[in-house]
């Protein structure tokens, strides 16, 4: 484990992520809602039926790299990326992961029965390089989905995964790159609330019977008391990955709304009402962002480390 380790945030990330059943306690988030998955996809790969990994795959097809003889997963959650890959045939073997034990002792049972995932403690913020598993040059793909934004040492991160790369290797995230701890403008909130008003109340109600009428920010103080690491240094994901790696493709795609909006009431969206509210509310969206009205929060990104043996790209590193 790395020494940046605090016990007192792996506590804290245990408690956030390790029970699924606290997280959707007071209700479903935006993307368990079938018609914002198919939009996300569209938006990234042009194509409803094919999500962001298989465009991965898509990629690395076309270069004849596919499949990856050895792949890492940062931030593996409950393991549902690694059993992707290994399961679409995108990798032979994977290292998957993540600073909360309890996260980890739950991807370890559900992915129990697969063949070539193993799992490690580590920190994002200082992976152990030269250390097994994470030797040098030793992974041909990197995969990160919504786990790079609970990363504060972006910098540190990506000269590690650098390193970690052969030459050309791939590098791909999908992520929440909006404002750091959720600080979204007043301009943003105030479009989240013109949708919400919209709504009727049957619809803005948690499954606890709490009605959402007010549509705020979250304080940087509320997001560190649930956890110290969400949205850590989230503006900065993009803007950095140029320096240290090509990007060859960069989906923005929808939720900069959606995703505030929808949180703790997205099973409300399930019924044939809900269904046509959803429609209305995605059109809406993708209007605002078509008009240049409106921030891009999520982004999929499939970067490579360059061919070339140089040396590392920043001082930094």
């Amino acid at each position: 484990m790395s020494t940046l380790a605090d016990p007192q945030l792996i506590a804290k990330l245990d408690a956030a992520w390790g029970d699924e059943q606290a997280w959707t306690a007071e209700g479903l988030h935006w993307l368990h809602l079938d018609a914002l998955r198919t939009r996300n996809n569209r938006q990234v790969s042009g194509d409803d039926t094919v999500d962001a990994l298989d465009w991965l795959g898509r990629h690395a097809d076309q270069a004849g790299d596919r499949p990856f003889q050895r792949a890492l997963v940062l931030g593996c959650g409950d393991g549902w990326l690694e059993r992707g890959v290994r399961g679409r045939g995108l990798a032979h073997t994977v290292v998957a992961m993540d600073l909360s034990p309890r996260v980890l002792e739950r991807a370890r049972q559900l992915s129990e029965g697969i063949a070539g995932i193993t799992y490690v403690q580590a920190d994002m913020n200082q992976l152990p390089v030269g250390n097994a598993p994470f030797l040098p040059g030793s992974f041909d793909a990197v995969l990160a989905w919504s786990s790079v934004h609970h990363c504060s040492h972006l910098e540190q991160l990506y000269c590690a995964v650098h390193a970690l790369l052969r030459p050309g290797g791939w590098f791909f995230l999908d992520e929440y790159v909006g404002p750091d701890y959720f600080q979204f403008s007043e301009a943003h909130m105030e479009q989240v609330r013109s949708l919400a008003g919209m709504l009727p109340e049957r619809l803005r109600t948690t499954r606890s019977g709490f009605v959402r009428r007010e549509f705020q920010a979250p304080t940087v103080a509320e997001v560190l008391a649930v956890d110290p690491s969400e949205a850590a240094a989230s503006s900065h994901i993009l803007p950095l990955l140029g320096t240290h790696f090509d990007v060859i493709a960069k989906r923005p795609y929808g939720g900069s709304l959606l995703h505030v909006l929808l949180a703790h009431i997205a099973q409300n969206f399930q019924s044939p009402e809900g269904a046509r509210w959803v429609r209305a509310l995605i059109a809406a969206e993708d209007d605002l962002h078509r008009q240049g009205l409106l921030e891009q929060h999520f982004c999929s990104v499939i970067a490579r480390r360059p061919h070339a043996a140089s040396p590392q790209p920043t001082p930094a590193c």
